[in-house]
C-alpha cells in the first residue's frame, strides 16, 4: 500500500524533525509510557485552536489502544532488539532486518495516525477556538491526566519543548 500524506501526518513529521523534539517525545514514552501519535495528535488539534474534551480523547485512546499494543509496540521492541544484535546472528543480517522492522513500524505509524485523524474529522468544531499554545498545553494536560500521570522536572521540560514546536502558528485545521 502506498502511503499519501495527510494534514496530521505532514504537521507529525514536520515537527518530528525540529531539533530536541524526537528525545522529547522519546524520553516520555520510554519513562511514562505514554504513545507518541497521541502527544502529536494532542498539539495538532491544539495548532489549529482545538481544545479535546476529555471524553473525546478517551474515545481517541480507546480506538488506538489495541494497534498500539498489539502492532506499534512488538514491533518497536523488535527493532531495538535487534540493534543489540544475536551473538549467533550475523550482524549485518540483524541490521538489515532492524531497517524492515524499522519501516514495519514507521507504516504501523501511519496507520495509528490515520485512525486519529478519522477521530478529528467527526468532532464537532467549537464555535470559540482558544489560542494554539492553550489548546495544545490543555489537551496535552488532559492526555496526561487520564494516564495517571504525575510529571517529574525533566518529564514537564519535555512537554514543555513539545508545546513550544507545535504551538507556533496554525495550519490547516484538523478534520476541516
Amino acid at each position: 500500500m502506498r502511503r499519501s500524506g495527510f494534514p496530521f501526518w505532514q504537521f507529525s513529521m514536520r515537527v518530528y524533525r525540529t531539533p530536541r523534539i524526537a528525545e522529547a517525545c522519546l524520553a516520555l514514552q520510554d519513562d511514562c509510557g505514554v504513545d507518541v501519535n497521541l502527544l502529536l495528535f494532542c498539539c495538532w488539534m491544539g495548532r489549529s485552536g482545538r481544545s479535546l474534551k476529555r471524553q473525546a480523547l478517551r474515545a481517541a485512546i480507546r480506538a488506538v489502544a489495541p494497534w498500539q499494543s498489539e502492532v506499534v509496540q512488538p514491533l518497536r521492541r523488535a527493532r531495538r532488539t535487534l540493534k543489540q544484535g544475536f551473538r549467533s546472528v550475523e550482524p549485518e543480517y540483524c541490521r538489515l532486518l532492524r531497517k524492515r522492522v524499522g519501516a514495519a513500524e514507521l507504516e504501523a505509524e501511519y496507520v495509528e495516525q490515520r485512525t486519529l485523524a478519522e477521530r478529528a474529522a467527526e468532532l464537532p468544531v467549537l464555535a470559540r477556538k482558544c489560542e494554539p499554545r492553550v489548546a495544545a498545553e490543555a489537551n496535552l494536560k488532559h492526555y496526561l491526566e487520564l494516564l495517571g500521570l504525575r510529571l517529574g522536572r525533566r518529564e514537564a521540560r519535555n512537554v514543555a519543548i513539545l508545546i513550544a514546536a507545535c504551538s507556533a502558528r496554525p495550519t490547516s485545521a484538523p478534520g476541516r
